[in-house]
């Protein structure tokens, strides 16, 4: 039998897959709800997300959501939300879309363009240990790293592109070095598939609810305190509303942020433990703020804008959710969500929550030229965002082979990428290593 231990999208899914395929399983989750981060609130006709606030699905997400019937509940952006913005030099400004754009766009000064246009012939070799500041702004110029690379970054991984590994986040950028020698003539020869942004009529939540309905073996408010070998087996010690139970199973499959991984596998290995709790989870706060539409010194049409970090601001981005989806909130109301990550604004760590609102409040009021106060506020904070793809999760990849030997596998959004697609997709590649 295999343990699944985390009931997020990935431990999820992977349950779901096995049950499908009928190898035995049992999913464990030490809260009452399952889904983690990934939830959804629906309140007074509007739809807010705690965590991700999209899908940006591949073919194989898509026949996935199809087979669990959600096909008619998927809400798809709209096409203005391919225009994005970016705060450059005190304003916005709308943000190149593709590589042919980057290199004709007024975005970029003049001196930046033709420094875009000399990479097409670029022959420098790849460093697998770039990061990903170093290879765009080796590659592209200075004014491309911050302007371009790292406000999508921050927007991402709520992380510091200094820090994070070019060759763990974006693996695509070192491909096309290596076939073409240059990134930009990688993208135009091969442009990457087309994926579909989308969720769902009431919230990604609705994908959580149709999973854990549909799964069977599972155990909420089930916390796992430790693991220890068995011979060839696995004893998982459990603690339950009941009390304390141990649990015999075959293999265990990590489904669950890393800092807490950390803390089961302590018991039968310090090593492995050490390297999980090395993973950074830095801090994130998201706000929702909603508004009446003429509220607003503009029209909200797009998907968002991004704050580079070299602008003096205190949030990371604002997503212009009513204008990406349709149906968030009543037609008269605007519904912006906000981000500030501990990377880009370290104070957030120190500040009250009281504190930290009103920076928010006060920042998006004077750079929307709103008047009045918002019709509705809600906050998340995370104190553990987004897992930061930097050596240490390299030192994790290397050593994986030796732990699945032990039959311990990680199935989540570390270290196989952060997104869900990418939880889905190691998920149904786990599954089928089991299918008999």
């Amino acid at each position: 039998m295999i343990a699944i231990i985390g009931a997020g999208i990935s431990g999820l899914t992977l349950a779901y897959r096995l049950q499908q395929q009928g190898t035995p399983y049992i999913l464990l989750e030490s809260s009452a709800l399952p889904g983690g981060y990934m939830q959804s609130l629906y309140s007074e006709d509007r739809v807010l997300e705690k965590g991700p606030n999209s899908i940006l699905a591949d073919e194989l997400v898509l026949r996935f959501i199809d087979e669990l019937g959600l096909t008619d509940q998927l809400v798809i952006a709209n096409d203005i939300s391919k225009k994005r913005y970016v705060y450059k030099n005190g304003k916005y400004r709308t943000m190149p879309s593709g590589p042919l754009s980057l290199l004709f766009s007024s975005f970029f000064s003049f001196t930046q363009r033709i420094v875009l246009f000399k990479e097409y012939f670029n022959t420098q070799p790849y460093r697998k240990e770039s990061t990903l500041y170093e290879l765009i702004s080796e590659r592209f110029g200075k004014e491309v790293a911050d302007y371009a690379l790292d406000p999508f970054v921050s927007g991402v991984y709520a992380g510091n592109p200094k820090e994070l590994l070019a060759e763990l986040c974006f693996p695509v950028l070192g491909k096309n070095i290596t076939a073409y020698g240059s990134i930009l003539k990688g993208f135009i020869k091969n442009p990457p598939k087309r994926r579909v942004s989308l969720t769902f009529s009431h919230g990604l939540g609705m994908l959580i609810q149709a999973l854990s309905d549909r799964v069977k073996e599972k155990r909420y408010s089930c916390e796992v305190e430790s693991m220890q070998p068995h011979g060839d087996a696995w004893n998982l010690r459990l603690k339950t509303t009941q009390g304390i139970e141990e649990l015999c199973c075959d293999q265990i499959v990590l489904a669950l942020p890393a800092y807490e991984a950390a803390k089961i596998v302590r018991s039968f290995s310090e090593e492995w433990s050490t390297r999980f709790a090395a993973i950074e989870y830095p801090m994130v706060r998201n706000m929702h703020l909603v508004f009446k539409k003429d509220q607003l010194g503009f029209e909200a049409e797009g998907f968002g804008a991004l704050h580079p970090s070299v602008e003096p601001l205190f949030t990371a981005g604002v997503i212009w959710s009513s204008a990406t989806f349709n149906d968030r909130t009543p037609e008269d109301e605007v519904l912006l969500t906000c981000m500030v990550t501990e990377k880009r604004t370290p104070a957030l760590k120190t500040m009250s929550d009281e504190q930290a609102q009103t920076a928010i409040q006060e920042e998006i009021k004077r750079l929307y030229q709103i008047t009045g106060e918002p019709v509705y506020t809600r906050t998340e904070l995370w104190k553990k965002g987004i897992p930061q793809y930097t050596d240490k999760m390299t030192t994790i990849l290397k050593h994986s082979e030796a732990l699945e030997k032990m039959n311990v596998y990680i199935c989540s959004n570390w270290p196989h990428g952060i997104s869900i697609t990418d939880c889905i997709h190691r998920a149904h590649e786990l599954a089928a290593k089991w299918k008999a």
